[in-house]
């Protein structure tokens, strides 16, 4: 068995518990956490790393469509000027 590879955030100091068997850490810093294994769980962990929405599909189109509007409002306006 090896010893837990987590560090402390304050001391900088690794973990003295051993590892959970075939991980790297220990039960305290998720040695035994599988990851979502739920249809359900897996679309909540997706969302959760969602933090802005400014690079999503939609947003870039959105972007995308504005910019040819600003584009097109430039050129009309060096029209009548």
């Amino acid at each position: 068995m090896s010893q837990c590879t987590a560090r402390s955030k304050r001391s900088g100091k690794q973990c003295l518990k051993w590892a959970v068997r075939g991980r790297n850490t220990c039960h305290m810093h998720g040695g035994t956490s599988k990851g979502p294994t739920t249809k359900l769980g897996k679309e909540r962990s997706r969302k959760a790393a969602l933090h802005h929405g400014a690079y999503t599909k939609q947003a870039k189109i959105y972007y995308r469509q504005m910019m040819t509007l600003i584009e097109k409002s430039k050129i009309l306006l060096k029209i009548l000027d």
